[in-house]
């Protein structure tokens, strides 16, 4: 019995699509057959409200909706809690439901603060991907659900005109009619399936014109519906929207009888008989009132009723409205079948936003129900498929090669340190410059003499000064590679219309910017599409671009991890500052080639005075030997030039009489050569805690070349010392005719350095920076970084009570590194976190970044991968240990998994299984190396 009842009930519903109608018709006629005519007029009325009113005011509010039963309300201001709130209070306290509405272009940000702000029209026009202008609708219906609200006037179908002044351009989904009226019908159809209504506004003002006839009757001077400008509404109508806000006419004509004829002209003869639209038609009672001057209390509102509107908004006094509008219904027949007509459709609109059966909303938590993560993912998504590029005649985006290459940027009306030259900053070494002012032209032609690519920004408050930065554009070489990048108005593209690589971004809000410095080093793609037609630029150009896999910059979401999990990575990182375990550290992710988190906390020193932050750069420590050494080792076996299989004194025939005369580059890699794990070189130089003259001097000159510390220096014969040393140091002891086992030890790495300076013959850091580091765009990943970086961008490691008896900032914390002039096999390397990034996702793509191949896959793959039992470790890379929670990582980690850790608080680690690349920096040795807390 039940089967056939459900299957019965199924049938109707598939078979019987009138069923839900009947249902809707039924309420509509059972509320509409309780009310009398002063409720009917009360039904037409909208009443603006604040959910941020007073108590008294909130008091006159309820006291207006029992008494005269307005149809609706329009929320003007408010957060998400209040205007939930509002909505459930005014709500129970109305007799008949209230239709609430809200103004909502760019979502509800529009109107309420707390909330997250989507874009404009012009952005969501030049997405070159039009499902995510639906999606946004969708979005924009989901929140407004959630603070109950059932309507929006958020669809602007004007056609842009060029009279229209920026940033109101904006607002406009562009200049042609196909365009406007297909992006309007996706967010309408995004708003439909969110479950909400929509009502089309007319921001622009009057755009039909009217001539009198000599028989005293008006016709429109244009013909046709597409000359007005209406296509876009008419394509609306077709698909359902529920309202158009009715335009109201700037006209010559002053006698208000006329002017009357010519509204109702529109409202009746264009919107209802040529658009054929059976929706609301809503009147703005404030902007009549503005337009025609003053009336008495009500007859503005009778008037618009009168002339065709359905629903009348911001009533100027609601008593004598319903006054006025019920005295002409019980004396004109005519206006009598116009309110029940409206009163129906407004009822109609009612049930259709689920108003027939109200239930109270549920107010917890809604901050973060409307910024959820996946809304922010959808407005990055937006912006990542909105700039455009208009010219690339050069192939200049994307930049391919960085090496050998200088960097200009200049800001031009915006200072030089902005987000679109912080996300440049994460590609390459650039120089920032700003122009202001027209003079300031001038004093920027040296730098841009010599850089070989100069990137210009173009902000909106650039206006004033386009026509002589377009003129200087135009004297620069042809040879120069020049980046034209406007984030403004987008008619303002006709001073750059010669440019040879040009961008569009139309505004400099909405991470425009981020994205723009992406596309041009092909982190990301170009794909958007102009809105507008700009002198020979043509609306729906858009060059399309390829990416090159550098990394790109993005959330969590775009890579399918919650970034509520991530969140809890700053809650361990503050629990080692606040413990004093480390004064600040940075932690960076990337998956899937995307950044998606990177995190700074804390300070350079436990005096808090310097926050730490991206540009920090850190003392990396033992991750120089993977980063460095490795890198070296890497390049020569895969070019023949070493076999890692052989023993290491076949390359370097010294060590034939040592007691290393039989270890292997293997075995040297994997940590079990038998080499001692450290040791104390520095005690050899220095005698009764004075430095030895032998060995250092205060003063920097070609007999003491190396720097050690501030005001200390090594002398030239240091580095053929410590390789004396090196090569008659004691090695571990073992039982005859078995091998070493595992002992992690700094000694080989000091050996691979020698390997690789003799069998390259160049020093080991101009190798890496000329093969490695430049080309991966890797510039603060280095030595020696007070060469290249100011103090204060360094996080400060020891107070050295034991050697150099000083504070290290920019000097390798190591003592045998600083001996060797702070260039050591086994440390000295210092990096921000995202250059090291760069480093490991280069790995993680078998070799390859950017443009640039570095090594072939199987290299990769040889060297991460573990290579003896029981010994966890890779070729120089350290390795999970499965199963055993006291390893170097995770257990979560796979078993593909490689990277290293640092002395002075610093790893790497990345797992291509997951396609993951982990970065943590921090100076846990400041001030004193023996704080273990962090270990």
């Amino acid at each position: 019995m039940g089967k056939f009842v459900f299957l019965s009930f199924l049938f109707i519903i598939i078979f019987c699509p009138g069923f839900a109608q009947d249902r809707k018709t039924h309420w509509v006629d059972s509320v509409f057959n309780t009310l009398n005519t002063n409720e009917k007029a009360g039904q037409l009325l909208m009443i603006p409200v604040s959910a941020y009113s007073t108590q008294t005011e909130r008091e006159d509010l309820i006291d207006i909706i029992t008494k005269h039963k307005p149809g609706g309300i329009l929320i003007t201001q408010g957060g998400p809690r209040s205007t939930a709130q509002l909505n459930n209070s005014l709500q129970s306290k109305s007799e008949l439901p209230l239709l609430t509405a809200i103004a909502g272009e760019w979502g509800l940000s529009q109107t309420l603060d707390s909330v997250m702000r989507f874009q404009h029209a012009l952005l969501l026009s030049a997405a070159g991907d039009e499902e995510l202008v639906e999606q946004v609708g969708q979005e924009v219906a989901r929140e407004m659900r959630l603070l109950g609200i059932h309507l929006n006037f958020g669809i602007n179908a004007d056609i842009h005109a060029e009279k229209q002044t920026y940033p109101n351009t904006l607002r406009f989904f562009g200049d042609n009619k196909d365009r406007v009226a297909n992006k309007a019908l996706l967010f309408l159809k995004g708003l439909q399936q969110g479950g909400v209504l929509s009502a089309a506004i007319h921001p622009a003002g009057g755009i039909l014109h009217y001539t009198e006839k000599n028989d005293s009757t008006f016709q429109l001077t244009s013909t046709g519906l597409d000359s007005l400008g209406l296509f876009p509404y008419m394509k609306l109508a077709e698909g359902g929207l529920t309202g158009i806000l009715t335009p109201n006419l700037h006209t010559e004509i002053t006698d208000s009888d006329f002017t009357a004829k010519s509204t109702h002209l529109f409202t009746s003869e264009v919107i209802k008989k040529e658009l054929r639209f059976r929706g609301l038609a809503f009147a703005d009672i404030n902007y009549l009132n503005t337009l025609f001057g003053e009336h008495k209390e009500g007859e503005l509102e009778r008037l618009a009723l009168a002339v065709g509107n359905d629903m009348l908004i911001n009533p100027t006094d609601v008593s004598s409205a319903i006054k006025k509008i019920s005295q002409a219904a019980r004396s004109k027949k005519q206006v009598e079948l116009l309110l029940n007509e409206a009163v129906r459709k407004i009822l109609e609109a009612k049930y259709d936003a689920g108003l027939a059966q109200w239930k109270p909303l549920n107010t917890d938590n809604l901050y973060n129900k409307l910024n959820s993560a996946e809304a922010k993912l959808l407005k990055h998504q937006v912006s990542e498929a909105t700039v455009t590029l208009l010219a690339n005649k050069n192939q200049s985006i994307p930049i391919l090669h960085l090496e050998n290459k200088k960097f200009l940027s200049i800001s031009v009306g915006k200072e030089d340190q902005n987000e679109f030259t912080r996300y440049l900053s994460k590609y390459a070494w650039f120089e920032h410059r700003s122009i202001r002012l027209a003079a300031d032209i001038n004093t920027i032609k040296n730098k841009v003499s010599t850089a070989d690519v100069v990137v210009i920004g173009i902000f909106p408050n650039a206006s004033s000064i386009l026509k002589e930065v377009s003129a200087f554009i135009q004297t620069l070489p042809a040879k120069k590679e020049v980046i034209v990048v406007h984030f403004g108005n987008p008619q303002e593209l006709t001073y750059f219309e010669n440019s040879s690589t040009l961008l569009a971004g139309y505004t400099d809000t909405d991470h425009i910017p981020k994205m723009a410095a992406q596309i041009i080093f092909g982190a990301m793609p170009a794909k958007g599409k102009l809105p507008v037609t700009v002198s020979s630029f043509k609306e729906s150009d858009g060059l399309e671009t390829k990416t090159i896999t550098r990394l790109a910059y993005s959330l969590p979401e775009a890579v399918g991890i919650d970034s509520k999990t991530l969140t809890q990575i700053e809650k361990i990182a503050l629990e080692a500052i606040e413990m004093g375990a480390t004064p600040g550290s940075h932690v960076l992710v990337a998956k899937d080639g995307k950044v998606v988190y990177e995190q700074s906390n804390g300070w350079l020193t436990y005096q808090n005075k310097v926050a730490v932050s991206e540009e920090t750069i850190y003392d990396l420590a033992s991750v120089t030997k993977v980063s460095a050494t490795l890198q070296t080792v890497m390049f020569m076996h895969e070019r023949g030039i070493i076999d890692i299989n052989k023993k290491m004194s076949v390359y370097l025939p010294e060590l034939k009489n040592s007691n290393k005369k039989d270890f292997t580059i293997k075995d040297i890699l994997t940590h079990q050569a038998g080499l001692w794990p450290f040791l104390p070189f520095w005690n050899e130089t220095v005698k009764k805690g004075e430095f030895l003259p032998i060995y250092y001097s205060s003063a920097r000159n070609n007999e003491y070349p190396y720097p050690v510390a501030d005001g200390l220096f090594a002398h030239k014969s240091m580095k053929d010392s410590l390789w004396n040393w090196i090569i008659k140091s004691k090695v571990r002891e073992k039982v005859d005719r078995t091998p070493y086992d595992y002992r992690y030890s700094d000694m080989g790495f000091y050996m691979l350095q020698h390997l690789a300076e003799k069998m390259l013959n160049q020093p080991m850091e101009d190798f890496l920076d000329q093969n490695l580091y430049e080309p991966l765009g890797a510039y603060t990943l280095g030595f020696l970084p007070l060469t290249k970086f100011p103090f204060n961008r360094i996080a400060p490691t020891e107070e050295d009570v034991l050697f150099r008896k000083k504070l290290l900032v920019g000097y390798v914390h190591d003592q045998g590194a600083a001996m060797h002039g702070g260039v050591a096999g086994h440390a000295g390397l210092f990096s921000t976190a995202n250059d090291l990034a760069k480093l490991g996702q280069m790995l993680l793509q078998k070799g390859t970044y950017g443009s640039e191949t570095f090594y072939r896959p199987e290299t990769v793959d040889i060297f991460t991968t573990k290579q003896f039992e029981p010994s966890r470790r890779g070729l120089g890379w350290d390795k999970p240990t499965p199963s055993d929670w006291n390893g170097p990582t995770t257990l979560l980690a796979s078993n593909k998994t490689f990277g290293h850790t640092g002395f002075t608080g610093t790893c790497i680690w990345v797992d291509p299984e997951f396609n993951l690349v982990f970065i943590y920096l921090s100076n846990r040795v400041h001030p004193d190396m023996n704080n273990n807390k962090l270990i």
